[in-house]
């Protein structure tokens, strides 16, 4: 049985018998994008329509169900060039669906690692969680897939890998200096600013290291690296290094009670349903996603809420419907979903996402709507829209009395 190993972390590789393959994907952005967002779901089924906003996002695709067709076809066909029988099946369909092969025998270094920081996490023996800590140091050979950073979906994930990878970091820091171990400081010191040349703490670890074993000019250099990279203080000297870590070292300790101080102070995020807020608020949110929306294509939907009541309704019923609407649009919209009260009669809802385009859930408020009771009619109706990257606000209608645009004098 062939061996296949999927490499994630510094750049993206596929080898198969320790041979690296497909070299091809290199020349589709997309086919690799594919591969890359399937192999990380860590083979769960993928509806078409994710792919399409994942892959597309805010670009505009005739017909992007047969542009997936073919980018998948693409890709077998690289498969079958190369003969790589071992990958014939690593992509299954299903009616709407895609998926990694969750049967397919391969090892992806990204799962290592999140198998190693789990059992890091829980184990006791320190001389076998420091172990942990030093296959994640080898494991991790950069940030998360570096020529897609930028993706919505590749940044959170790099993010918490890359927390794990700095927690066995600094326990490796702290052990060797307890040791006296300055040899391997400098050795994991140095590998660490190869994978990210600005972090201030490695500089300061390593010139203390370099002092204590003598190398005074190489201690130098080092401080004049941090200092050109901008993460070091101009007025650090090697000297000086000790009384800098010590700071550095008590930061980064208060750093993590601040951290967690802060999450806890923050609203539940289980919470469910929409988020109802000021309609002052609302307009900062929806200034912000229309902020993702330029930099990262996140599709936006913006809906209008209606409540037309008929003209014997009196002004406390009609209060009473609308705390009644909004209510069911809080319980009934997702929670990424905001909703503000626009007028007396309306409110505002943002929808962000995959299936903000979708209009059931507000029929399904309809419903249930008409279903309260009440002693006047009142008729709900709702209108959607999606404002696009980059598109201007309309102009307000003018009125119909416009002045002549040449007056006789």
């Amino acid at each position: 049985m062939a061996t296949i190993e999927i490499f994630m972390l510094g750049n993206f590789e596929i080898r198969v018998d320790g041979q690296p393959v497909l070299a091809q994907l290199n020349q589709s952005r997309k086919a690799t994008a594919l591969v890359q967002y399937l192999v990380l779901q860590r083979g769960a089924p993928v509806p078409h329509k994710v792919l399409i906003d994942t892959l597309w996002g805010g670009e505009r695709c005739a017909n992007p169900d047969m542009a997936l067709r073919a980018i998948l076809h693409r890709f077998r066909s690289m498969i079958s060039q190369e003969q790589l029988t071992a990958l014939e099946s690593c992509i299954l369909t299903s009616r709407g669906c895609y998926q990694w092969n969750p049967n397919l025998a391969c090892t992806v270094d990204v799962f290592q690692l999140e198998d190693l920081a789990a059992a890091a996490e829980q184990c006791e023996d320190p001389d076998k969680r420091l172990e942990h800590y030093q296959q994640i140091e080898t494991l991790y050979r950069g940030r998360l897939l570096p020529l897609s950073a930028s993706e919505p979906w590749v940044e959170s994930i790099a993010m918490h890998l890359h927390a794990y990878y700095r927690t066995a970091m600094l326990a490796l820091l702290e052990h060797y200096r307890k040791q006296g171990d300055s040899e391997r400081l400098v050795a994991l010191c140095e590998r660490g600013l190869e994978k990210n040349p600005r972090v201030e703490r490695l500089y300061l670890e390593l010139i203390m290291a370099l002092e204590d074993l003598g190398r005074h000019s190489d201690a130098q250099l080092a401080a004049r690296r941090g200092r050109a990279a901008g993460c070091l203080h101009h007025a650090i000297e090697p000297r000086q290094a000790a009384t800098a870590w010590r700071q550095a070292r008590k930061a980064d300790r208060n750093m993590e009670n601040d951290m967690a101080r802060l999450i806890t102070a923050l609203p539940d995020q289980e919470a469910d349903g929409a988020m109802l807020c000021s309609f002052e608020t609302f307009g900062e949110i929806y200034r912000m996603q229309r902020g993702l929306q330029a930099q990262y294509g996140v599709p936006i939907f913006l809906a209008l809420l209606t409540l037309t009541p008929t003209r014997s309704a009196d002004a406390a019923e009609t209060e009473r419907m609308m705390t009644a609407l909004g209510e069911l649009i809080h319980t009934g919209m997702r929670r990424c979903d905001v909703a503000a009260r626009y007028s007396d009669t309306q409110y505002a809802l943002l929808m962000c996402g995959t299936g903000g385009e979708d209009s059931a859930p507000l029929e399904h408020i309809k419903q249930a709507f008409y279903r309260i009771p009440t002693r006047e009619r009142y008729l709900m109706n709702y209108r959607v829209c999606a404002p696009r990257a980059g598109q201007k606000k309309p102009r307000a209608r003018r009125a119909r009395a416009v002045r002549k645009t040449k007056e006789t004098v």
